[in-house]
């Protein structure tokens, strides 16, 4: 019954489905941990083949637009191809909508995959679009003891998410990051009240914290991937009270390592993109608190102490502005010693 404040931000996935997209020759990409190519090159052929109308314009706009000259699918070609999709039905409606006789404006910027709308007017909120390209199950190619998940939820399909790689590689142009959103959601499903519920506060402490402002909230959920592999399901019915700090001291041993693995491969380091700074940042911000939900909870064990602790002066003063106080020397020397 955990309440948590009324949301202005929403998250939409779509989903791109290409004629004959079982055929899309699918390889890891050696030089981007949890990234795959897209060979489009039998597909095209198939395209080539099928003479009706719809299939030959796919295929046209397959070969002008969005692949390379060895028929890899392009990350910028299709963002672009998108953006431009996007521009246009926001120009045919003026940048406006009307509904129930409210008219609000939209203004449209891009970040990353997603293509997001700001909505503002009487309501004021945004909504993050962000494409996926369908894949078949048997064209995944990630780690067996990653895919056990995806297995067990009997899924048909996965998908690829056109995100633009931070450092750039020979193959960062056409390397898409994989998405298997319905497995993970499929892993989280029927897990007990104070399993999700953890979830929730991990996110709005991070929403009342200005340090944790590069704390994503897939970072938060693919801790409690790890969690869920590596404990029996009878851990999660103990309290939050215990749970709670459990997954800060996670949350806080990940920072100090600078090392958070992506579920589905692990090679891949998730704040690998972030700067040492900004790790050391979240990292003073959250390295108490676990001690203080224990010490809470000794004296009151309740679950309201989790909300106690959150807003405590004690912990607010674990901002980073307090904590250069306390560091005395420099970042880079703390950034050391943590290492």
């Amino acid at each position: 019954m955990l309440k948590v404040a009324k949301p202005n931000e929403f998250d939409l996935v779509f989903k791109l489905q290409i004629p004959y997209y079982e055929s899309i020759i699918v390889t890891r990409d050696s030089k981007v941990p949890g990234n795959v190519l897209l060979d489009m090159t039998r597909v095209l052929k198939l395209l080539s083949d099928d003479r009706r109308e719809d299939c030959q314009s796919i295929r046209k706009l397959l070969q002008n637009r969005l692949v390379d000259a060895q028929n890899f699918l392009v990350v910028d070609k299709l963002r672009s191809w998108l953006q431009s999709l996007f521009s246009q039905a926001l120009n045919r409606i003026a940048d406006r909508v009307e509904v129930d006789g409210v008219v609000s404006q939209l203004k449209y910027r891009t970040c990353g995959p997603a293509h997001t709308i700001y909505v503002d007017g009487e309501l004021e909120y945004s909504v993050d679009f962000v494409p996926a390209i369908r894949l078949g199950a048997e064209q995944n190619v990630l780690g067996d003891d990653q895919l056990i998940y995806y297995k067990r939820a009997n899924l048909l399909y996965w998908e690829v998410v056109p995100k633009p790689p931070k450092t750039q590689t020979k193959t960062s142009s056409i390397s898409f990051r994989s998405s298997f959103y319905a497995a993970e959601k499929a892993m989280l499903r029927g897990k007990p009240e104070n399993c999700l519920d953890a979830i929730k506060l991990m996110k709005k402490f991070r929403d009342v914290k200005t340090n944790l402002s590069n704390l994503k909230s897939y970072y938060i959920k693919t801790l409690f991937l790890w969690k869920i592999r590596n404990e029996p399901e009878s851990y999660w019915q103990k309290p939050l009270t215990v749970i709670l700090p459990d997954m800060f001291d996670e949350l806080a041993e990940c920072l100090r390592q600078g090392i958070l693995p992506f579920f589905w491969d692990p090679k891949l380091n998730m704040i690998d993109v972030l700067t040492p700074d900004q790790v050391l940042e979240m990292y003073l911000c959250v390295r108490r608190i676990p001690g203080a939900l224990r010490r809470a909870r000794k004296k009151h064990d309740s679950r309201l102490v989790v909300l106690q602790v959150f807003s405590n002066k004690e912990e607010r003063d674990l901002h980073l502005g307090c904590c250069h106080k306390r560091i005395g020397k420099s970042k880079r020397n703390v950034i050391k010693r943590l290492k």
